[in-house]
């Protein structure tokens, strides 16, 4: 797939974290640096993510200086579900910003993905990607050149609008590349230390500005998952996908989901009024829940057919703590003690 809108001279730019500590983003910019892209934070294989402490700094620094930016989080993801979860969290935490770059997904770690096949590393990415569509910006992949020749389906990732390959021999050595990090020593006015230097080949402003619009997320159906809530007090509930769509008490007061676990249905690929959002089964009907840190998580579903045998048996006092421990999950259990 051809790039779209090429440049004849390529732009150059630089990425950031932590590791970078405070950037004077006015001397970048004054260097002849066009764009940036900073670090979001990372996502743990359940999809959570752990907030870069310079994300915010760098993301508003950047824009104010008038570079074009784009947001990247590193990613240990270990499957699809989690990688739309990741995806979710990484959208609330950009809660509705505009960038005039991708939001891109950086998967690298060999050690972890290794062990996947080339059509599983492929699906994950996917997964994210198509949620950031979905909620209108544009993603992107990023990794290195040896990563993707042995580790990926190129093929069938989905291009977007082409990819973002670190190689440092002084190639890029894949096609359908719209950025090539081609450096991770370089010297840049206002950064302390080493720097990321990259380098676009096609105006992706101009497609973000083209193409990215906010569209209505869609619940996509999520297996073996389930809602806890840990947070009664908090954890409102809606009828629909809408948070003025609340549940009322009789006394007129917003109902709340008790503490506990619900079984998920689907998850919304993008945000819902701004949060990310599941739909679950409560009371044998269909309602939903907004994710939010400080009140409930998505949690694996404990596996069918479990059976656990514990010796020295319990006395009676810890074998009646076990079994409500048990119910409270969400499963059905016989106990024969």
């Amino acid at each position: 797939m051809a790039l779209k809108y090429e440049t004849k001279t390529p732009v150059n730019g630089i990425d950031v974290s932590k590791y970078q500590g405070e950037v004077d983003w006015a001397r970048v910019k004054a260097a002849g640096y066009a764009f940036a892209f900073v670090r979001l934070g990372y996502a743990n294989g359940d999809g959570s993510v752990v907030v870069d402490p310079c994300f915010e700094r760098n993301l508003t620094g950047a824009a104010n200086a008038g570079l074009d930016v784009g947001v990247y989080l590193y990613s240990y993801i270990d499957s699809e579900d989690h990688a739309r979860i990741a995806a979710a969290r990484a959208l609330e935490l950009l809660a509705g910003r505009a960038l005039s770059l991708p939001l891109v997904l950086d998967y690298e770690h060999a050690v972890k993905y290794a062990a996947f096949s080339r059509a599983k590393n492929t699906a994950i990415c996917n997964a994210f990607m198509e949620v950031v569509a979905a909620a209108g910006y544009l993603p992107m992949f990023y990794s290195y050149t040896s990563f993707v020749n042995s580790y990926m389906d190129m093929a069938a990732l989905d291009p977007y609008e082409g990819v973002w390959i670190a190689n440092y021999t002084g190639k890029i050595g894949v096609d359908n590349a719209a950025i090539w990090q081609h450096s991770s020593s370089g010297s840049v006015p206002g950064v302390a230390g080493r720097c990321d230097l990259n380098r676009m080949y096609c105006d992706l402003p101009r497609i973000v500005r083209e193409r990215c619009t906010p569209g209505a997320a869609e619940f996509v159906p999520l297996f073996g998952k389930q809602l806890e809530v840990f947070d009664a007090g908090r954890c409102e509930y809606f009828t629909a996908p809408d948070i003025n769509a609340v549940v009322l008490n009789p006394d007129g007061k917003t109902d709340k989901l008790p503490e506990g676990t619900y079984p998920v249905l689907t998850l919304a690929d993008g945000l819902v009024d701004g949060y990310p959002m599941v739909q679950l089964a409560y009371k044998s009907e269909t309602v939903y829940a907004a994710l939010l840190d400080d009140r409930c998580r998505i949690i694996d579903a404990p596996e069918e057919g479990l059976e656990l045998r514990l010796c020295p048996v319990p006395n009676e006092g810890d074998r009646h703590s076990i079994e409500n421990y048990c119910k409270g999950l969400g499963f059905s259990a016989e106990f024969i003690w």
